[in-house]
């Protein structure tokens, strides 16, 4: 499911020693910086540090392939990039390297984390200042998501609303059984609502699918964000969540819009929170039971109970949780 960074090298070099609890709210794992300097209760790599060149780790620069036999497997690789750095980073990892890539941002340190799907050993960030550091947090926030909790409602109605614009996310990953996205038209409450790879005799799987809902729902993504299913592009990052609550992070590959017959479904939770969304009414669009069954919402009926997320009420400003008094109904 979601990516292990727990094993991973999070090494962060800041311009400036101020930086060192930033950089450990981050997700740095140690800090590069003067023996003198303050680490934020983090290891230092450095002369005399719990990580020193020689000892714990050495230094290359790959120029060419014949440069990767000089590169020793009993201590970390520190590895400068060079013209080219992801077919090197490749080419050690599958020769039982643990490489430490040396990155200057953070999509450089995206791509090094998830080179191959394992990813490198682990990251350099040099130079970094306060937003490069900041960028790192949300990249290592996307490539491993925290879990959510997820409870259940009991539905109280499904009632045909007539046509409107819906949206179909098409992922650029498969979807295991259990698994969706967090839609409703409440921004702290939410349904599971399951993918299209359940098998049936008129249509073929859509693994990669989420039928969404309306276009006005909102829908989660990573680092506890929400965006509008209308706003949702082609590379927009979405959060995939499980029947038990495990997440991981899939790209869009498509936000398809079409105009479909809607049905609005609605529930409430054993206190009260009452959920709501409007989603296609039609037999591949599926809910999420608490035995983690895909379950129609044509099939839907007063009584059953599903899968949903409550958040924290307050309200949104551009996705990000803000506390102020809002009613939604």
């Amino acid at each position: 499911m979601s990516m292990t960074l727990s094993d991973k090298h999070i090494w962060i070099e800041p311009v400036d020693v101020a930086l060192a609890e930033v950089a450990a709210k981050a997700g740095a794992t140690a800090l590069v910086l003067p023996e003198s300097a303050e680490t934020a209760g983090l290891p230092r790599v450095g002369a005399g540090g719990d990580f020193a060149e020689g000892r714990d780790f050495e230094r290359y620069r790959i120029e060419r392939e014949a440069d990767e036999e000089d590169v020793r497997r009993d201590r970390l690789a520190v590895v400068e990039p060079a013209e080219w750095s992801i077919i090197p980073a490749e080419n050690l990892i599958s020769r039982g390297v643990d490489v430490i890539q040396v990155v200057d941002d953070a999509e450089q340190a995206k791509l090094a984390l998830t080179i191959m799907e394992q990813g490198v050993a682990g990251i350099w960030l040099r130079d970094a200042d306060a937003g490069a550091i900041e960028a790192l947090g949300h990249v290592l926030a996307e490539l491993a998501p925290a879990p959510v909790t997820l409870g259940e409602a009991r539905i109280t109605a499904v009632s045909p609303v007539g046509m409107g614009d819906r949206s179909c996310l098409d992922l650029i990953g498969e979807l295991d059984p259990g698994e969706g996205l967090l839609v409703g038209s409440f921004n702290h409450a939410r349904f599971l609502v399951h993918s299209e790879n359940v098998d049936n005799p008129h249509c073929a799987a859509r693994p990669f699918r989420v039928n969404a809902g309306a276009i006005h729902g909102y829908v989660v993504t990573p680092g506890d964000r929400v965006r509008y299913l209308a706003e949702m592009a082609s590379g927009d990052p979405a959060l995939v969540v499980g029947a038990d609550g495990r997440t991981r992070t899939l790209a869009v590959g498509r936000n398809k819009i079409e105009r479909r017959p809607m049905v609005q479904v609605e529930a409430v939770d054993d206190d009260g929170n009452r959920y709501s969304a409007i989603l296609q009414h039609a037999e591949t669009i599926r809910l999420v039971s608490p035995e983690g069954r895909a379950v129609s919402v044509v099939d839907l009926a007063p009584g059953d109970r599903v899968r949903v997320s409550l958040a924290e009420r307050g309200g949104r400003h551009f996705g990000r949780r803000v506390e102020e008094t809002i009613l939604e109904r």
